[in-house]
């Protein structure tokens, strides 16, 4: 008869049966990584690099020049292909020839016809992956009878506002502007709004939309919301209307903790619905797949709330390690929170006022049969109806694309002292100069 196990073997035994266990588990989970990193590896970094190199304006050019050379039906001449580019060249430089002084120059005032040319070369038609010929009648390119050429003008135009009323007003203003190539970054027409995590990641559900008013008060009567609002809608229809109608009704005070609330607080008198969370927390997931960035890159997660570490909120000022008292001694915190709210305001200006500079609405049936009565998705672009006419309307992801500060954003003050010359980027586009 086998004696019992003594205590000493069992506990030896047990020790043996989880170190085995962890061995398995550590070699279990180390194979599976290694598979993975064959896998993917190579294309994970491949991403990572490209994600993180500066712009090359002449990526655009190379798009232009590797295209098939297209045939369009509206009466314009090609504008993609080798040999469109080289007409287009050829054109442009001799007309800047024939008409040294500019004609018809409405927006780049103060610049010469070179100035023009050179900045329309390096930093529009690469910036849209178009040569010459999409906006221009090369034979006169002071004409105005393409309609392409009207929205570029009114983009122009747009850009400048853009950078004067929002860009060099956010909180630490390190320098950087918006140009062409920010959002479209070698694509002349619908830029994707969203990233593909988002497609996967939000779920196909309608939710209600109770929203906040002007004063920060939940908004319950269907009579009372926006039209678009008042029945049940699509989840990510949802995310793009707080991204497309953000407010604050509380301006950021430091002195009151309370202040800086706008849409996104869910301050809804007897707690915000189930739906309302989900709403707020998938728009902030949007941002976050937008910007590659987690909760921390805006707010302290121990107070989502709060508005910490900041003592000089004023633009361009530099943070300050300060902070006052019991508050985190990083002021990122308060910036980003802030720059995030500027850019909220930011999109909301730009679907307010965006019929004055899309002047050239869809009429593709694929898209337009696929739009709802206030808007909605075709893939990962996101298409608004305005006057009964459907646009094309950018969102976070269109200028951020996975990088916090846009890859494709164009920073004046990394110049040499005596290079800061306006062909870079036109003071006429740089908010008053700045």
């Amino acid at each position: 008869m086998q004696a019992p196990m003594r205590a000493n073997d069992r506990q030896a035994a047990l020790l043996v049966s989880v170190a085995v266990g962890i061995v398995v588990a550590v070699v279990t989970t180390a194979t599976f990584w290694w598979i993975y990193e064959l896998a993917t590896g190579p294309d994970r970094r491949a991403a990572a690099l490209a994600a993180a190199a500066p712009y090359d304006p002449s990526s655009g050019v190379r798009i232009i020049t590797a295209a098939a050379r297209n045939a369009p039906t509206d009466g314009r001449e090609p504008w993609l292909g080798q040999q469109a580019w080289l007409e287009g060249v050829q054109a442009g430089q001799a007309w800047v020839q024939q008409n040294p002084n500019t004609l018809n120059v409405q927006v780049l005032t103060g610049m010469n016809s070179a100035q023009i040319w050179g900045y329309m070369q390096q930093h529009v038609s690469g910036a849209l992956g178009v040569s010459c010929q999409y906006c221009h009648n090369v034979q006169n390119f002071a004409a105005d009878t393409i309609p392409a050429k009207i929205t570029a003008r009114n983009m122009l135009r747009m850009v400048g506002q853009l950078n004067a009323e929002y860009v060099v007003n956010l909180p630490n203003w390190k320098g950087n502007y918006v140009q062409c190539a920010t959002c479209h970054q070698g694509q002349p027409q619908n830029m994707p709004a969203v990233n593909d995590q988002f497609t996967k990641s939000v779920p196909p559900i309608n939710v209600t939309v109770n929203h906040l008013n002007e004063q920060g008060e939940e908004v319950l009567d269907p009579a009372q919301k926006p039209a678009e609002i008042r029945d049940p809608l699509a989840l990510k229809d949802a995310i793009m209307f707080y991204v497309y109608n953000y407010q604050v009704w509380r301006p950021f005070n430091q002195a009151d903790p309370e202040s800086g609330r706008g849409s996104m607080a869910l301050t809804f008198e007897g707690g915000p619905t189930q739906e309302q969370v989900n709403i707020n927390q998938t728009v902030m997931n949007y941002q976050g797949w937008s910007l590659n960035v987690g909760c921390n890159y805006c707010h302290n997660s121990r107070n989502f709330v709060a508005y910490e570490g900041i003592t000089d909120p004023k633009p361009g000022s530099s943070p300050s390690n300060n902070a006052p008292s019991g508050n985190l001694p990083n002021p990122q915190y308060a910036y980003n929170k802030l720059k995030a709210q500027q850019m909220f305001l930011m999109t909301t200006w730009l679907a307010a006022n965006w019929e004055t500079f899309a002047t050239v609405p869809k009429t593709d049936p694929a898209i337009t049969n696929n739009v709802g009565e206030f808007g909605g998705f075709v893939g990962n672009t996101y298409y608004r109806r305005i006057n009964g006419q459907v646009y094309t309307v950018p969102g976070c992801y269109t200028c951020h694309r996975g990088n916090a500060v846009p890859r494709a954003a164009i920073n004046q003050a990394e110049l040499p002292p005596g290079e800061a010359g306006i062909v870079i980027l036109p003071t006429q586009l740089r908010g008053g100069g700045r």
